[in-house]
């Protein structure tokens, strides 16, 4: 039977990881945001961001000598986003940057299912440590990356048509608005789905015999 680590230690463990999940998460998005809020053309702080999420690859390669595979999604993600705003010129064009980064994230939360790791076990191990022994807790991350990957690519199905279909003004306002909405039910549905799965099973009443 393993001890578990004092409770100063373990807050320090745990407020590290989220610390790290944070970074992962936000170094490119603030390097865009913050370019952005200052005045730089779009397609310019595009590719801060993804020169940004390049070096962090690296330097979390090099602390944690493999590459994390979140840090290489976000990446991907602005990498695609930045070739996408220098190529296109048309307005739509523009309109579909969004919706292709919410369908690449479905497709790899998708893919997951099929690896020993589903996407939402491995964003759990970042946030939490461990890994997840129960079969109950890994089905239900299997359950859960098939979930969010059906739900991140219908919803950018949806805005790729609305892109298309819709005056580019309408489209524009309407797009992040569907978004905003579908994201947080998703968690939602993803943290309620987790607390219905980490409960113990109800013992089954037993009749009294005659």
């Amino acid at each position: 039977m393993t001890e578990k680590p004092p409770p100063a230690r373990a807050a320090r463990g745990r407020l590290r990881r989220v610390g790290r999940l944070a970074l992962d998460l936000g170094v490119s998005p603030l390097a865009y945001y913050g370019l952005s809020a200052l005045g730089v053309a779009s397609v310019h702080a595009l590719l801060a961001a993804a020169i940004v999420a390049a070096c962090w690859v690296l330097l979390t390669a090099l602390l944690d000598g493999k590459v994390d595979g979140l840090a290489l999604f976000i990446l991907a993600m602005y990498g695609v986003m930045f070739a996408l705003a220098a190529a296109a010129h048309d307005e739509r064009l523009l309109l579909t940057r969004d919706p292709l980064t919410s369908g690449l994230a479905g497709l790899v939360f998708l893919g997951s299912c099929a690896t020993s790791k589903p996407a939402t076990a491995y964003l759990a191990t970042k946030l939490h440590g461990g890994q997840p022994a129960d079969p109950r807790v890994r089905r239900a991350h299997v359950v859960e990356s098939l979930v969010l990957g059906v739900g991140l690519l219908a919803e950018a199905a949806v805005r790729m048509v609305l892109a298309f279909v819709l005056p580019v003004d309408v489209a524009a306002g309407l797009g992040p608005a569907i978004e905003f909405v579908v994201l947080p039910v998703l968690v939602a549905w993803m943290f309620w789905h987790r607390r219905r799965a980490a409960a113990p099973p109800n013992p089954r009443r037993t009749e009294p015999t005659a």
